[in-house]
């Protein structure tokens, strides 16, 4: 059991504190939000003075009212208050918890909180739901496809009328209703295991009082002629099989083989033998390569694919509490972020499905209006005033009703049209006093700062709404390469007015020593509390954070609240919203600022996964969370030749990284300018040896490329990963997840324990000045570009130099000049100075990076600018 406030961020966070940028200036009216089972005196207040008695009451200026003090939990009690008692605390079997000095309800974290009578519902303790209350239920997976041997475990999601979701004490019966599965038993959750092979049919049954609810499933036969490899393949985020998928064989030189397409269940069988990469490809997904897999010794492979994340582009759009009129002397920001849970690995999506595309807000300020940038799903405005919508971007999954209602709802589920995740919120308000000053520095970390502020704050809150579908439609602009994700349209709305839970629970989580990325530690970590929701995703609960400057060590910098560095304040809430019962996880995550500072850097972040067994109030830190492992290192050496020919010591298309020895998978993963991917897994002695990855068969896009007319790079990412348990005997390679009976690709994201990602990006050089084309210059004139990812020199840690040639005109052609200078503190701005001699009309200056010897980047790097000299 334990105490109240409590806080949300996840993904979209990021964003919440450049709504901090305007608190600085904030000054009128304003006011708090206002917290469920917060019952302050209805006194309006300045100063403590104004309250009823200073020594049970303080002034709390968020919302200019009194509020309940203490600082013991005796303090709270009816014992010690006297005519001052609180019924909120005495009436309540949790009792109130003394937090940041204040009297707050206490709140449950699970069932044995409440005694053998009651359930913990809400952060509540009520009396148990009968499931005769339910009017339908869902299982997950609701589809299955596999072999004999192969053991699923099914959750059971039940709700009452009007969807209202339903956690019983029982959970569901399960039982099988075919030969093709065997088991049983009661519960949220249940393990079946795949026996006799047969076609697609109803095979296991949950029943949660009156309701039922089924899962689907094929078994395959047990047999795989020799001399091929079967490869069955399904949709990561569905189940459904994929037919018409390519599968293709190539030698590890990178020629295929052979290839063949998968039918109507998914699956295809190849020939193949010895050593060979075995890659999928399908236009509506991301590709998948396993590199040197043995053909001979694993025939029957199982590879789960994920959907083109921008293909299709939809979500929800979302209300805040716009809270009460504030009284007359509260000066409070208020601020909320909202977002879909995520499935998966995160890196699985593209930012702008994470975070939402970005977008102008504009909040008024006494007599001014200030106008902000923000990520659709977050919201920034001063007490008292409406809120804005919010937009939150969802990830395709499944669906029992299509909410377009355009397609049956499987038709949309196999088209990726519709999706059902857990909508979520955080919201609150912060007293302007109570803002650092240095929120409005250029350069503030706004994740960093929310991580900061929100541990200390008792005000803010979130919202759960488990069962929230969504429909997904073609993106604007995405068959010409340029998706337009500002034009997406969001038909669903979502409230969330109401049926917050505080964020109860302050403790400390203990951060491993940070590691190193360009011989400088990383300078920052974040810890995210989350509740994983199977078929929903990772849904977020809470949030810490803290830097790594003073001084710059390989621990976190020590926090005034807690007892030594390398602690982090965390706050968070328990399992609501229909999510009790589920695990709770540990997401601690360290990166660098460098590449905010530094156009040339790469993104650095190193991450460890952990369960969260039990929840505890514990906010001076005297009982911190231990990971129990160390950080991965970063994969910075990682190196990829674009060209089908030997270049910077590589031979064509081969990858090489010195990765941690510790991990157990590589996934290097390219993307081109539509955002579609080609993921290549590999095991760490692979990669440290070098591997090529192939040519896709004729007709089929190389995502290695960017798919512009100059055949550039695709973007690069590199991610090291401790897949499976703390000893390295349990760890899972590529081989093993493949397997047609390991675990199953699909639950790579619930094995992982460690990632390490290098986020390479992609050079590139763009203009600057002259900035239209066809625009006059004045002889002599200089010209700059901007270079991104790209680190501008002419010493050995430098990459290159921007090579300037011209055409055309007079005294132009053939003039090379080279730029290895940044005059931009980092910012990636090269100038270079036009010949006086030069001029004309229509003359070309062509931009282009060139390596440390001024030749040419191979794919080109280059920007074109057509310019007129009189």
């Amino acid at each position: 059991m334990s105490p109240s406030p409590r806080s949300h961020p996840l993904v979209g966070p990021a964003c919440a504190l450049l709504l901090l940028a305007l608190a600085g200036c904030a000054a009128d009216d304003n006011q708090g939000f206002d917290i469920p089972g917060d019952t302050p005196p209805p006194r309006t207040c300045a100063v403590d003075q104004d309250c009823p008695n200073a020594a049970f009451f303080f002034c709390d200026t968020a919302v200019a009212r009194c509020a309940p003090a203490c600082r013991t939990p005796s303090d709270c009690r009816a014992d010690r208050r006297g005519e001052y008692a609180l019924p909120e605390c005495d009436g309540s079997p949790l009792g109130c918890q003394c937090d940041l000095n204040r009297c707050l309800p206490g709140v449950c974290a699970e069932d044995t909180d409440c005694g053998a009578d009651g359930v913990c519902r809400d952060g509540a303790c009520v009396t148990p739901p009968s499931a005769e209350l339910a009017d339908g239920c869902e299982v997950t997976p609701d589809v299955v496809v596999g072999r004999p041997g192969m053991s699923v475990v099914f959750t059971v999601w039940a709700h009452a009328r009007a969807g209202t979701p339903l956690v019983t004490r029982e959970g569901a019966t399960w039982r099988s209703l075919a030969p093709a599965v065997t088991g049983a038993g009661t519960g949220l959750r249940a393990a079946f295991t795949l026996s006799e092979p047969g076609d697609e049919r109803d095979a296991v049954e949950a029943r949660v009082g009156n309701a039922t609810c089924r899962a689907r499933i094929t078994v395959l036969p047990a047999e795989v002629p020799s001399g091929g490899v079967r490869v069955l393949v399904v949709d990561e985020l569905t189940g459904r099989p994929v037919p018409l998928a390519t599968v293709a064989v190539s030698s590890m030189a990178g020629s295929v083989t052979a290839s063949t397409v998968t039918g109507p269940q998914g699956a295809a069988w190849v020939p193949a033998t010895g050593e060979v990469a075995l890659s999928v490809f399908h236009p509506s997904y991301g590709y998948l390569t396993l590199s040197r897999h043995d053909a001979t010794g694993a025939r029957d492979v199982r590879l789960a694919l994920r959907r083109n994340p921008l293909d299709r582009a939809g979500g929800v759009r979302g209300a805040f509490d716009a809270g009460e009129k504030p009284d007359a002397s509260a000066q409070a920001l208020r601020m909320g972020v909202a977002g879909l849970s995520v499935p998966g690995l995160p890196a699985e999506l593209s930012p702008e499905a994470l975070l939402g595309p970005e977008r102008e807000v504009e909040v008024g300020l006494g007599s001014s209006r200030r106008r902000l940038k923000l990520p659709s799903g977050a919201g920034v405005w001063l007490a008292g005033t409406l809120p804005t919508e919010v937009r939150a971007p969802g990830v395709t999954g499944v669906c029992d009703t299509s909410p377009d209602g355009e397609l049956e709802p499987e038709a949309a589920v196999r088209e990726g049209a519709c999706g059902t995740r857990a909508a979520w919120a955080l919201q609150g308000a912060l007293p302007l006093r109570e803002l650092p000053l240095n929120a409005l520095e250029p350069g503030t970390d706004p994740l960093l700062l929310l991580g900061q502020l929100v541990p200390g704050s008792p005000r803010f809150a979130s919202t759960v709404r488990r069962d929230t579908r969504f429909s997904l439609a073609p993106t604007p602009g995405i068959d010409t390469g340029t998706p337009d994700l500002e034009a997406v349209k969001y038909s669903q709305a979502v409230s969330f007015e109401t049926g917050g839970v505080r964020l109860a629970f302050p403790f400390a989580v203990r951060v491993p020593e940070l590691p190193r990325y360009r011989d400088a530690y990383l300078d920052r970590a974040y810890v995210l509390a989350m509740v994983a929701a199977p078929g929903r995703g990772l849904v977020p609960l809470g949030l810490g954070a803290a830097s790594n400057v003073d001084p710059a060590d390989p621990n976190t910098d020590k926090d005034a609240r807690l007892s030594d560095a390398g602690l982090v304040l965390v706050r968070m809430a328990p399992a609501h919203g229909g999510l009790e019962g589920q695990p709770y996880r540990l997401v601690v995550a360290a990166t660098s600022g460098a590449s905010r500072d530094d156009a040339a850097s790469a993104v650095a972040t190193t991450t460890l996964v952990a369960e969260l067994p039990t929840l505890d109030f514990d906010p001076r830190g005297d009982r911190p969370v231990d990971l129990g492992s160390g950080f991965l290192g970063i994969p910075e050496g990682a190196a990829y030749n674009f060209n089908s020919t030997t270049y910077q010591g590589l031979a064509g298309r081969q990858f090489r990284a010195d990765v941690d020895e510790q991990a157990s998978l590589v996934r290097v993963v390219f993307t081109d300018r539509s955002g579609r991917r080609w993921t290549v897994l590999t095991d760490p002695a692979s990669a440290r040896e070098g591997f090529r990855v192939p040519r896709p068969p004729a007709g089929i896009e190389d995502r290695t490329a960017w798919g512009d007319a100059l055949g550039s790079r695709a973007r690069l990412q590199v991610e090291v990963l401790i897949v499976g348990g703390a000893a390295s005997g349990d760890r899972l390679g590529p081989a093993r997840l493949a397997a047609a009976e390991g675990p199953g690709m699909e639950h790579v994201s619930d094995l992982t324990r460690a990632v390490s990602a290098l986020d390479v990006g992609r050079p590139e050089v763009t203009w600057l000045y002259p900035e239209l084309e066809g625009q006059a210059l004045v002889r002599g004139s200089a010209v700059r570009v901007v270079v991104t990812r790209f680190k501008v020199g002419s010493g050995n840690e430098a990459d290159g130099h921007v090579r300037l040639s011209l055409k055309g005109g007079s005294g132009c052609a053939g003039t090379v000049l080279l730029g290895d200078e940044d005059v931009s503190q980092g910012q990636g701005q090269v100038e270079l100075q036009l010949p006086a001699t030069c001029s004309g009309m229509g003359v070309t200056l062509t931009a282009e990076l060139a390596d440390r010897d001024g030749v040419p980047l191979r794919p080109p790097v280059a920007a074109v600018r057509g310019v007129d000299i009189p």
